[in-house]
C-alpha cells in the first residue's frame, strides 16, 4: 500500500517536501502513537518540545550517538542487556556494563532484554544517568496495564532521554527499516549532534514512514495478544514456570543448581534467557 502512493515527484522531492511531510506529518502521529502506546502517561504536552531525528535504522542512530559520546568519557550499559549497545562501538574500552552510571550516558532497552521487565535497579540505574538513551523496540509487546506502568515510571526521565524507535519487532516492520530519534529539543545532545543527525534524516526511509502511517494499531494490539497466549502455552508445555508480567517476546530464568548442557548456550549472566518469534499471524 506505502509503495504504491509513492510517485515520481515524491521521489524526486524526498530532500525538500518529503523532508517536510516527515516532520509535519509522520513525527506528529509518532507522538500520538507513543502517547496512545503509554495509556496517555506520556501525554501529547509532554512531548510537545521534543525532536525527531532519523536514519536507516535505530543501530545506526545508537551506535552513532554510542561512538561519539564514547570517544570522549565513558558510556554505560545495564548488564545483560541489549549487546548491540557496545557491538558497534571502536572505544570497547569506555562502554562499561555496570549498575551504576553516575554522571554518563545510561543505555537500556525498555523492556530489557535481560528480562523482558523494567526493574527498580534498572530505574535507579537510569536515574542515576547524566543522561539516558532508551531503546523502545519492545516497548509495545508489553501488555497494556504493564505499558502505562513503566511509561508513569520513565515519565521523571523523559527529558533527558533519548527516545529511540525501532520499526521492527514490536513496531511491526522489521523488513521496512526505519530508526528515529525522539528528545527535547533542550537536550545537549542536540546541540553537540544535531548537525549530524539532520544529515542522517535527509534519508529516512520514506516508504517505512508512510507503511507506520498505514498500520491499524487496534489490530496490532490482537496480534501481540495471541503471540503472548502463544508464547504462555509453549512455556507450559514444556514444563517452563509462566510468567505474566513482562514482555513475550524474551523470557529470562535462574535455574536451581547446574545448567542443562543443552541450556548453556542460551545462559549469560547467570541466567537462561529465551527469544521467542511466535508464528506469524
Amino acid at each position: 500500500m506505502a509503495a504504491g502512493t509513492i510517485t515520481a515527484r515524491d521521489l524526486s522531492e524526498h530532500y525538500t517536501s518529503g523532508l517536510s511531510s516527515f516532520h509535519d506529518e509522520f513525527v506528529p502521529q509518532l507522538k500520538s502513537r507513543l502517547s496512545w502506546l503509554s495509556g496517555e502517561e506520556w501525554t501529547l504536552s509532554d512531548l510537545d518540545d521534543f525532536i525527531a531525528f532519523a536514519a536507516g535504522s535505530d543501530v545506526d542512530l545508537m551506535s552513532h550517538l554510542i561512538e561519539a559520546v564514547a570517544a570522549r568519557e565513558q558510556v554505560v550499559a545495564y548488564p545483560g542487556d541489549w549487546y548491540g549497545f557496545s557491538v558497534g562501538s571502536t572505544h570497547a574500552e569506555n562502554i562499561l556494563w555496570n549498575e551504576d552510571a553516575t554522571d554518563r550516558l545510561a543505555c537500556l532497552c525498555v523492556p530489557s532484554v535481560r528480562n523482558g521487565h523494567l526493574t527498580q535497579e534498572m530505574l535507579n540505574f537510569l536515574a542515576s544517568g547524566s543522561a539516558c538513551l532508551l531503546n523502545l523496540n519492545l516497548f509495545p509487546t508489553l501488555a497494556v496495564a504493564e505499558r502505562s506502568t513503566v511509561a508513569r515510571q520513565l515519565r521523571p526521565l523523559l527529558n533527558k532521554s533519548v527516545l529511540s524507535i525501532s520499526f521492527s519487532r514490536g513496531f511491526s516492520m522489521t523488513a521496512s527499516q526505519l530508526g528515529v530519534f525522539l528528545l527535547h529539543r533542550d537536550h545537549p545532545f542536540v546541540r553537540r549532534f544535531g548537525e549530524q543527525w539532520n544529515w542522517f534524516t535527509y534519508f529516512y526511509n520514506s516508504l517505512a514512514a508512510q507503511t507506520f502511517l498505514h498500520l491499524d494499531w487496534t489490530n496490532l494490539q490482537s496480534v501481540d495478544n495471541s503471540r503472548r497466549a502463544w508464547v504462555d502455552a509453549w512455556l507450559a508445555s514444556h514444563n517452563l514456570p509462566q510468567i505474566d508480567s513482562g514482555s513475550y517476546y524474551v523470557k529470562s530464568f535462574s535455574l536451581r543448581g547446574l545448567v542443562p548442557e543443552e541450556l548453556q548456550p542460551l545462559t549469560r549472566n547467570g541466567l537462561v534467557r529465551l527469544c521467542f518469534k511466535p508464528p506469524q499471524t
